[in-house]
């Protein structure tokens, strides 16, 4: 799948009491994910924040991995963040794939929730038929009921052998990524 696009949101998300917030950055998931970006050739990734200071604290994370200090010490972690965009919203990544793609891209969501008509990571390919994919994950305790319904498709959950399924973000990135692209 040459284009999918991933975008790690901060907003709307739920906390841990089911409240609508906007979490905040954790600099080892933009490197992170950025990283899995690279790994698996995503067409671009996005962290999308609200507040314009945690914003600015993603341009300086990237900024220190692709131009200053830490890409010159570490080339490989330089590459990690060639394709990451920072952008306020979920919608704002949508007009950019849409702009850099010529079509609007299917918006599949990501939840540790079930839903109703959930797809299997291995069908997607099929579901988007060829146009550009925006993948969002949630932070926090996920993406809210309004935005995963208005997305045009979620993914299956990720479920393992115990009780317990509220994965790091960072986790759910790779084990779909790796879902998708390796069945």
């Amino acid at each position: 799948m040459d284009n999918l696009y991933i975008a790690l949101v901060h907003w709307p998300v739920y906390n841990r009491e089911g409240e609508t917030v906007a979490t905040s950055v954790t600099p080892l998931d933009v490197h992170d994910v950025g990283r899995m970006a690279l790994t698996y050739g995503v067409a671009g990734y996005y962290v999308a924040n609200p507040y314009e200071s945690q914003r600015r604290l993603v341009e300086e994370i990237i900024y220190h991995w692709r131009d200053g200090v830490g890409g010159e010490h570490s080339p490989q972690r330089q590459r990690a963040l060639t394709a990451a965009k920072v952008v306020a919203t979920a919608e704002a990544a949508f007009d950019d794939v849409a702009a850099l793609e010529g079509a609007e891209p299917f918006v599949v969501a990501t939840t540790a929730r079930r839903v109703p008509g959930a797809i299997p990571s291995r069908e997607l390919r099929d579901a988007a038929k060829g146009r550009p994919v925006l993948l969002l994950f949630g932070t926090g305790y996920g993406l809210t009921e309004d935005l995963l319904w208005a997305a045009d498709a979620a993914l299956e959950p990720i479920t393992g052998r115990g009780t317990y399924n509220h994965l790091p973000v960072r986790a759910a990135v790779a084990i779909y990524l790796d879902r998708i692209f390796n069945g």
